[in-house]
């Protein structure tokens, strides 16, 4: 078995700054960073580091920025045969700001992204994308699949919704779940959370919402289930997301069963805010095991 993640992978330009700037602004950078990212890469680095065998599957650009994303991803434990170089694309970069709270803003230049070529569908383990590569792309890989598939619906791009009857497993956030939902307000609290996740699961789904500090609930036809977050004091937000989507990917590439790998895969996420930058940040496995033993208190490392 193997965690085959579909997705996009970037260089990550980061800013630390004190805020985040108002429209219009020019404020100051304390730092700069030069990071391995892309929603793809960072969820592929995390399924690697809590112990799966991970392929990644991905478009960088002919460049030196696509040439050293292979070797950051490799170095971490991810096998990069599936990465194909585009002639005459840039490498995805992401541009992403930082404050002192760990919050954050991002734009991202797809490049290389936007081309990825046809996939070849999976006959098991477990398939892993996101949205910033093209819905065209993943649709028939989706469709013709019989791995464990699962989707992080982010961005939230509405043409994805030709996906979602071939979906085992949607993960969003709760901005995500309003959009993919269709209504107007983003919900705030558990219930309303469940109740927009009722309107949009399927049968025989699991609907997973990130809530941030607030933990993530499961959500089934007939019941759910909220795991309150691990309580830490951040360093920056940034690829938390994409920890848990990696983690859990993994963990169910093993045969945990779902309650337990949402624990773990809840905890890396919170681990992840520890550090610096995305990919950098992911724990391994034997920290988020630590994590969940008594006496655990989490502090920025």
């Amino acid at each position: 078995m193997a965690v085959h993640v579909v997705g996009s992978i970037n260089v990550d330009i980061i800013a630390s700054v004190e805020r985040l700037p108002s429209p219009g602004e020019t404020i100051l950078a304390l730092r700069t960073e030069r990071l391995p990212g892309g929603k793809g890469g960072n969820q592929a680095v995390a399924a690697a580091r809590m112990g799966a065998a991970t392929h990644m599957v991905g478009a960088v650009g002919d460049d030196e920025a696509g040439a050293w994303m292979r070797g950051q991803l490799a170095a971490s434990g991810v096998e990069v045969g599936g990465v194909v170089a585009v002639p005459g694309a840039q490498t995805g970069t992401a541009f992403i700001a930082v404050d002192a709270h760990g919050e954050n803003q991002i734009i991202v230049a797809p490049g290389a992204n936007a081309d990825l070529p046809a996939v070849e569908p999976l006959a098991s383990g477990v398939l892993l994308a996101q949205l910033e590569v093209p819905v065209a792309t993943l649709a028939p890989l989706f469709a013709g699949s019989h791995a464990r598939r699962i989707l992080n619906a982010a961005p939230p791009v509405l043409a994805a919704t030709a996906l979602l009857d071939h979906v085992d497993i949607l993960i969003v956030n709760q901005h995500e779940l309003a959009i993919f939902a269709g209504v107007a307000q983003v919900p705030a609290g558990l219930d309303a959370v469940v109740g927009h996740a009722l309107r949009l699961v399927r049968p025989g789904q699991l609907l997973i919402v990130t809530l941030g500090a607030g933990g993530v609930v499961a959500v089934w036809p007939d019941r759910h289930l909220h795991i309150p977050a691990m309580p830490v004091t951040p360093v920056d937000t940034i690829g938390a997301g994409d920890c848990f989507c990696g983690a859990l990917a993994a963990l169910l590439d093993e045969g945990m069963a779902i309650e337990p790998a949402l624990h773990r895969a809840n905890a890396a996420a919170a681990l992840c805010t520890l550090g610096h930058g995305a990919a950098p940040a992911m724990p391994d496995r034997a920290d988020v095991e630590a994590s969940l033993a008594p006496g655990f208190a989490g502090a920025a490392t």
